[in-house]
């Protein structure tokens, strides 16, 4: 295993249990609950979009990290979706929007097709930032 695997995998918020459950856990807990506890659908969506905005800035966060690439897809899609949810119950969308259930559902969806990329490209992107000189490969006009 090459440094930089290393040093990706301990900075990954994902491995520890106690920032996977505050990052993801909880406001996926936070937002289920809304499906069983009598919750008006305004709290419904203000509940998925604050759990979405959560998980996506935790998804953005571990991007940068450590380069997860299943993160720079998540995190995207979660904030888009916490933007639709939102605008979807404020009804200020210029043009019909979908019912709640269906936006919540495909942004965690996409996201979650999005660790199907992982066993094709691997858990981490290469960042040129974080590769060391012996690890970059030389330019086109290097001689």
């Amino acid at each position: 295993m090459t440094r930089r695997a290393i040093d990706s995998k301990t900075r990954d918020l994902s491995r520890s249990p106690a920032s996977a459950l505050l990052w993801w856990g909880l406001p996926l807990i936070a937002g289920m609950l809304t499906n069983v506890l009598p919750v008006a659908t305004t709290g419904v969506a203000a509940v998925w979009t604050v759990a979405l905005v959560w998980m996506g800035v935790g998804c953005g966060l571990n991007a940068l990290r450590c380069g997860r690439l299943h993160c720079y897809i998540a995190a995207p899609a979660l904030l888009v979706g916490a933007a639709a949810v939102a605008l979807a119950a404020s009804g200020l969308a210029p043009f019909p929007m979908p019912p709640l259930s269906l936006l919540i559902n495909g942004a965690l969806g996409v996201a979650l097709l999005s660790f199907l990329v992982e066993p094709i490209w691997g858990m981490y992107a290469a960042r040129a930032s974080r590769r060391s000189p012996q690890e970059q490969a030389p330019g086109p006009h290097s001689h």
